[in-house]
């Protein structure tokens, strides 16, 4: 998701702003004692919260938390002294850092129930920079896999790394414009995830946006923005699909006017979710809402719809003679060759599973990226080090105690058994890898995902 203005300093407290605010909400009306309530919040920073991968308990955290009522798979730290961000748990991939407003689409897509996306095609229209695809991700089971489009070029490093991250392989990053994914995957997806460009008034409250965001001009150009991206999204989904729509402002022309344009237009049903129902808009069924002021959040809006007929002919494709593959995989990988798809460049090779839609190759600029070429010589990836419960397995692991973890994160060589390459694990959550040599493991963590400062263990 993206906004379309820059931050700059605002005064919040005159009346002019808060006519302004009255006028962007449109169809939605609050009360005065709540409008002035309201607009103090948009100028309060609230703490992000983390969501939990599903198989870690909370009680293993190094920091005391509360449940997320939205969301079962969120928590808050309470614990005023700890940064979620700088423990070991965090760097292992236990948990993703986020707002708690972001976890309304997930709730909306009910991501955390165990079943709700087994077997599914998932689209994120959107995807950078990946809260909601690695949920997404962290939920699927063979045979569903996730397309993860980001049209935006920038924005797609901090995508394929936070989706390495969750350790699965069943997923492919395109960067195709929505319409374009439209025409070459039509009716191709059981479900298609919007996180729309928006106005981002939500985002006032965290100084990444200006009061510009609430003006009539930039909610006009957002919305239609945003009815380009619906149009294409139905196309993308199947008969009897899940269309889940996100934003991170409040205007309702942005919001509950689009999911109406989209029943007017289209085949399209809102879906009530039970445990969403104290979040409901109060002016189109399936909309729900979260406000800072009564929700400690920055706020969100987010929407569920089911397809009904479609007007359009899903496409159909040929299996794809398979990818050679030139790179020695079992050099570092106790690794099936068969399991895998294989697709990439000069410098990086991708490894998808072979149960992947046969489509992936047609659209796919990045994927699990399990090996890399600096010059001439090929090297495993740390991607590749991350993934768990896939078929690819190294060859050599080794597990390590807090201390060392630590020291390894922060980027310099640690002591190393093995000759040859290595992944480092932390209670049996991969790290990265290392290359053996003499007792001395030479490190080959990225820069990115390198950890200079954190909590000492408690």
């Amino acid at each position: 998701m993206s906004v379309t203005s820059t931050p700059q300093s605002e005064s919040f407290d005159d009346g002019s702003f808060h006519a302004l605010v009255r006028e962007a909400l449109g169809q939605i009306e609050l009360a005065a004692t709540e409008l002035d309530a309201f607009v103090a919040s948009l100028s309060s920073r609230h703490r992000n919260v983390i969501r939990l991968r599903r198989e870690v308990p909370p009680e293993s955290l190094p920091f005391p938390v509360v449940s997320v009522p939205w969301y079962p798979l969120g928590y808050r730290c309470e614990s005023t002294q700890s940064r979620p961000s700088k423990e070991l748990a965090f760097a292992a991939g236990d948990y993703y850092v986020q707002d708690a407003g972001s976890l309304l689409a997930l709730a909306a897509l009910q991501a955390h129930q165990t079943d709700a996306l087994k077997n599914q095609i998932v689209c994120d229209l959107c995807a950078a920079p990946g809260g909601k695809a690695t949920a997404i991700l962290e939920a699927l089971e063979n045979p569903g896999f996730l397309l993860a489009n980001e049209p935006i070029r920038s924005r797609v490093p901090a995508l394929l790394h936070n989706l390495s991250r969750t350790g699965s392989n069943r997923f492919a990053i395109s960067q195709l414009d929505p319409d374009d994914l439209a025409k070459k995957l039509t009716g191709c997806f059981d479900v298609v995830v919007v996180d729309a460009p928006c106005s981002g008034q939500a985002l006032l409250s965290r100084k990444r946006q200006s009061i510009s965001a609430l003006s009539p001009h930039q909610i006009e150009h957002s919305a239609s923005r945003q009815q380009r991206i619906l149009s294409a999204a139905t196309r993308l989904l199947r008969p009897g699909g899940k269309l889940v729509y996100s934003t991170c402002t409040f205007a309702a022309a942005e919001n509950e006017a689009q999911i109406d344009g989209l029943m007017d237009s289209h085949d399209f049903t809102p879906e009530t979710i039970p445990s969403l129902q104290p979040y409901a808009s109060p002016i189109t069924s399936g909309c729900y809402r979260l406000w800072p002021h009564r929700h400690d959040c920055a706020g969100s809006f987010a929407a569920s719809l089911i397809h009904g007929e479609a007007s359009w002919s899903a496409k159909t494709f040929r299996n794809n003679k398979p990818a050679k593959n030139t790179v020695e995989l079992d050099q570092w990988f106790a690794e099936s060759t068969h399991e895998h798809r294989y697709f990439g460049n000069d410098s990086s090779l991708y490894a998808i599973p072979s149960d992947a839609p046969v489509w992936v190759e047609r659209v796919a600029k990045q994927g699990p990226e399990i090996a890399h070429r600096t010059g001439k010589v090929w090297k495993p990836a740390h991607a590749a080090a991350l993934q768990r419960g896939t078929s690819l397995r190294s060859l050599q692991t080794m597990d390590v105690d807090h201390d060392v973890a630590a020291q390894y994160l922060s980027g310099v060589p640690i002591p190393c058994p093995n000759r040859g390459w290595t992944v480092v694990q932390y209670h049996g959550r991969p790290l990265g890898w290392v290359k053996g040599d003499r007792g001395l493991g030479k490190n080959h963590l990225p820069t990115a995902s390198r950890f200079t400062q954190l909590a000492s263990p408690r």
